[in-house]
């Protein structure tokens, strides 16, 4: 069945300011490989869906709107979950579907709950383009939290052997890696000092500065350890965010 989608003019943000829930839409650049938020996606009190680009989406080098939002200065309006989001979560039809929502932490989840936290954990990914999908706070929230895995844990020297001692509930620690030549705002998780079991995934790290700039504290724990999946689903991790100091500037697209 094919969504339904109104288009709504000169609305700016969201035709409600209940908003539920905010995912970010992030473009990596093909060319340039920077990451830029294009968009946005809200999850309504009254559990409607509104698609926006973001003020810069216009402006970014090499990027075009998608084919089911034409238009850069609308809202689109939806009753269910638009498709360029549902195409990114697995079908329930899938032999593996139970297996995977295991390893996501997300059995005991109503399926009404299940595909906004897929997008989120996993961050949406697909092979046939390069966008990915991120938890914002609602504007002027004091905290949050949101879950990601850890990546690229097969590239370190002995982080498989700590991440097969880990266990739910250990504290990490975030660490800035400035030297990093594929991404120079990379962002190291330690179990203990200079003791590191992966990253934050590429998309997520522009968030993580901005969360840190705009006053919020950052503290990381496993959530749940996967020994037997693949290994970019191994650690899943759970990212909770408290402002520690006033800051008047509301956060903004």
């Amino acid at each position: 069945m094919t969504t339904q989608l109104t288009k709504q003019h000169d609305l700016g943000r969201s035709p409600s300011s209940d908003v539920a829930r905010r995912l970010l839409v992030v473009w990596r650049n093909p060319s340039t490989r920077r990451f830029a938020t294009v968009a946005r996606l809200d999850q309504l009190e009254d559990g409607r869906f509104a698609f926006s680009y973001s003020d810069s989406a216009e402006s970014e080098e090499g990027f075009f709107p998608l084919d089911e939002y034409p238009d850069v200065r609308a809202t689109y309006v939806s009753e269910t979950l638009p498709v360029f989001f549902a195409n990114r979560v697995m079908s329930v039809d899938r032999a593996s579907y139970k297996e995977y929502l295991g390893r996501l932490g997300l059995s005991s989840l109503s399926s009404a709950e299940v595909p906004m936290e897929v997008l989120v954990r996993t961050g949406g990914g697909r092979a046939t383009d390069t966008f990915h999908i991120v938890e914002a706070p609602v504007d002027e929230a004091d905290r949050f939290e949101s879950r990601f895995f850890v990546s690229g844990i097969g590239h370190l020297a002995g982080a498989s052997d700590r991440v097969r001692r880990l266990r739910a509930g250990v504290s990490l620690q975030l660490r800035a890696e400035p030297t990093n030549d594929m991404n120079p705002r990379a962002v190291l998780i330690d179990v203990e000092a200079e003791e590191p079991i992966g990253w934050v995934p590429d998309w997520l790290c522009d968030q993580v500065s901005s969360l840190m700039d705009e006053g919020f504290e950052l503290r990381a724990s496993v959530e749940q350890i996967n020994v037997e999946a693949p290994l970019r689903l191994q650690v899943l991790c759970r990212i909770e965010a408290v402002r520690t100091k006033s800051n008047s500037a509301t956060q903004t697209l």
